[in-house]
């Protein structure tokens, strides 16, 4: 943090609740919003940790003006000495959480009133993480709900090979986790996986975690942002795989883990393709090419012999990407107005 960083409020007296921790980037047209959310949540026991990631338009006067003038104790604001990404903000926010449950919340999206007080309500004593399910906020302003798998308890290896296989929504977002458990992990320095790359782990100590039917979040749908208007490089989906590999340790997984993750692959690689087809960019045929090959068959195999339907979309691109692709442009038009 450089000098410029500076709690803009005192010290909590005792131990909040959960600590909140915002990331701040080119979000000054809906940082207040997300701030709003949070202070409008009928669980008041929180702290609220903003980061500011050198965000290159006004937010920081923005969020500034804002806190001067709302002089509440439960904030705290710092701006990064550099741009750190993602990952790297959310990890200085955790240098700086003293609650006893840790929540995420993007600055461009926003909580439900309800979220804190709804997942504490189903808190047990051996449940270590809690999610529930959001709307996608399209576009146009219209939502849509979205669950993504099956509300219910899991133990921590069954909640892992589910976020793998995407069966649980693999976002931090919109879950809170036990800080106790948790204080020692830090998010992986990954481009656009950063969420599912802190899951996996995560579910990995978790004793058990439970999801929940209701709706908690507003995801924005943000043709601009990381996540729909950019491609990472193909070296950094490697990179993810490697890192997932090495969590899990293939040698001794199981076999539900290991068709778990046959599915995370063909995952990675799919999604990013369906990027490039969807945006065009410059290199296009190469990195479809790539990506046909790193879905290998034996993943295929093995997400068909889990039963999962990205077994076949893995098999529809890996022979014919054009038809998939314009068979998945259809399905993003529709389905979030893209």
């Amino acid at each position: 943090m450089s000098s410029e960083s500076s709690t803009m409020t005192e010290s909590f007296m005792t131990t909040p609740r959960t600590s909140i921790i915002m990331p701040v980037y080119n979000t000054a047209d809906t940082v207040v919003r997300a701030i709003e959310s949070v202070l409008a949540q009928t669980d008041t026991d929180f702290e609220l940790i903003i980061i500011n990631d050198r965000s290159p338009d006004n937010a920081n006067s923005i969020i500034r003006t804002y806190l001067d003038e709302l002089q509440d104790h439960r904030i705290s604001y710092y701006v990064n000495e550099k741009n750190l990404g993602l990952a790297g903000a959310r990890n200085q926010g955790l240098l700086h959480a003293t609650g006893e449950w840790l929540a995420y919340l993007d600055s461009d999206d926003a909580y439900k009133p309800e979220f804190l007080a709804t997942l504490h309500a189903a808190v047990t004593d051996d449940v270590d993480v809690i999610g529930g399910a959001h709307d996608l906020v399209h576009p146009d302003g219209t939502a849509q709900y979205r669950l993504v798998g099956q509300a219910g308890t899991y133990s921590g290896e069954e909640a892992m090979a589910r976020v793998l296989s995407n069966r649980i929504a693999p976002f931090v977002w919109d879950k809170i986790f036990r800080r106790s458990v948790f204080q020692n992990l830090q998010f992986p320095l990954l481009n656009r996986v950063e969420d599912v790359g802190y899951c996996i782990p995560a579910f990995q100590k978790a004793r058990t975690v439970r999801i929940i039917e209701n709706s908690l979040n507003l995801y924005s749908i943000n043709p601009a942002s990381i996540t729909w208007g950019s491609v990472p490089p193909f070296e950094d989906l490697t990179t993810y795989m490697e890192y997932v590999e090495e969590i899990i340790g293939t040698s001794h997984a199981s076999e539900k883990v290991l068709n778990a993750l046959a599915i995370t692959r063909i995952l990675n690689f799919l999604n990013s393709a369906q990027s490039v087809l969807r945006l065009n960019v410059d290199g296009r045929d190469e990195f479809l090419k790539n990506c046909q090959k790193a879905i290998t068959y034996q993943s295929i195999f093995r997400a068909l012999k889990a039963c999962s339907p990205y077994g076949l979309a893995g098999a529809f691109f890996k022979t014919s990407p054009f038809l998939y692709g314009v068979i998945y442009k259809t399905y993003v038009t529709r389905t979030y107005g893209l």
